[in-house]
């Protein structure tokens, strides 16, 4: 099994990086930094070689370029070698357009746009990083039924050309079947929650529930979100 490295050094350094031609699936709640650990994973693969594209839902493309900015994650060299692109689903209903995508005028929904976009833009691209932020605001913008499809495409993309396809979920606003159904869909599943500790502190942790070629046991790691994105502080499992 082919191993990419992600840019977070729990993955990298204690699973040897992410399994080529997955789906991965972050499920997080609020200021877990689930944004920031996507972004990471994508401006890594951009690091080695591999095309990026990030579809947005709640913000414009500009919005996530400066947020990756903060972190020193530049992205404008990977616009001009054509390594990079936006399917921005946000910016969609003020009557914008996507970065490296076209114009559209229209809102015709996250759903299917991103049905509509992936076999023009992802799926072109062979071995690429995908970042769907966020999963949740697709499933709300259709029936399940078509998300379901749509999410059957992507799983049968990326596990003939490789690369790495991350999803983003929020916790507790989806129905049961729905979380299933998607948990089912997923090749690996990282949970990312907070903790509160004393009277006004928490700590971030992540739980490695599934993931191709790891052991079974859940690991736990506990993380900040620093200068250079999501820093790890234990490198062990520690539950």
């Amino acid at each position: 099994m082919e191993y990419l490295r992600s840019g977070i050094q729990a993955f990298d350094e204690t699973m040897g990086g992410l399994p080529a031609g997955s789906i991965i699936l972050l499920l997080g709640e609020e200021d877990t930094g689930m944004t920031t650990c996507a972004q990471q994973i994508l401006h890594q693969g951009l690091l080695d070689g591999r095309p990026g594209v990030y579809f947005t839902t709640g913000r414009s493309w500009e919005d996530v370029v400066g947020e990756m900015d903060i972190f020193g994650w530049k992205l404008q060299e990977y616009f001009d070698k054509r390594q990079m692109w936006f399917i921005d689903s946000f910016s969609m209903k003020k009557g914008g357009g996507h970065r490296g995508t076209g114009q559209v005028s229209w809102d015709i929904g996250p759903a299917n746009l991103l049905i509509k976009e992936f076999p023009r833009v992802v799926a072109p691209l062979g071995k690429s990083t995908l970042v769907v932020d966020s999963l949740s605001d697709v499933i709300r913008s259709a029936p399940f039924p078509t998300v379901e499809q749509a999410l059957k495409v992507l799983q049968a993309n990326v596990r003939a050309a490789g690369g790495i396809y991350v999803l983003l979920g929020s916790k507790g606003i989806h129905a049961d079947n729905v979380v299933n159904t998607v948990k089912l869909m997923s090749d690996g599943i990282v949970d990312l929650s907070t903790e509160a500790f004393g009277s006004e502190e928490y700590t971030r942790k992540m739980r490695v529930l599934k993931m191709p070629g790891a052991a079974a046991d859940m690991k736990i790691y506990t993380y900040r979100v620093g200068p250079a994105g999501i820093e790890m502080q234990a490198l062990h499992r520690v539950r």
